[in-house]
């Protein structure tokens, strides 16, 4: 008797947390996430741009960036382990986490 209880309360407990938890979501709420985009000397990133963005977490973001006259490009730099090809000027990023940022570098 005292086992069925317990298991009873723990029971419980569980579903008051889930259901307390659940009032504190809004209804089509989408966790964003913050990618900040941004170049070195010698070129620009043309898509999306450069900037802070946020996306919808697990959004995969196109990259392009375009190296001025007498500069090529170099690597894409971040503190994501998540870009499909880092020695392409065009590739993508996948964001999941927050607060990623991405440099393109260029070398002359």
């Amino acid at each position: 008797m005292v086992i069925c209880v317990k298991r009873a309360s723990v029971f419980l407990l569980i579903v008051a947390f889930l259901v307390v938890g659940m009032i504190g979501c809004e209804p089509g709420f989408v966790v964003q996430y913050t990618l900040k985009i941004s170049s070195g000397l010698g070129g620009t990133v043309t898509t999306p741009g450069e900037g802070l963005f946020r996306y919808p977490a697990g959004s995969v973001v196109n990259l392009v960036a375009e190296a001025e006259r007498s500069y090529e490009f170099a690597a894409w730099i971040s503190n994501s382990g998540t870009i499909a090809d880092a020695s392409s000027a065009s590739t993508t990023i996948t964001l999941d986490r927050n607060f990623y940022f991405v440099i393109a570098n260029f070398k002359d």
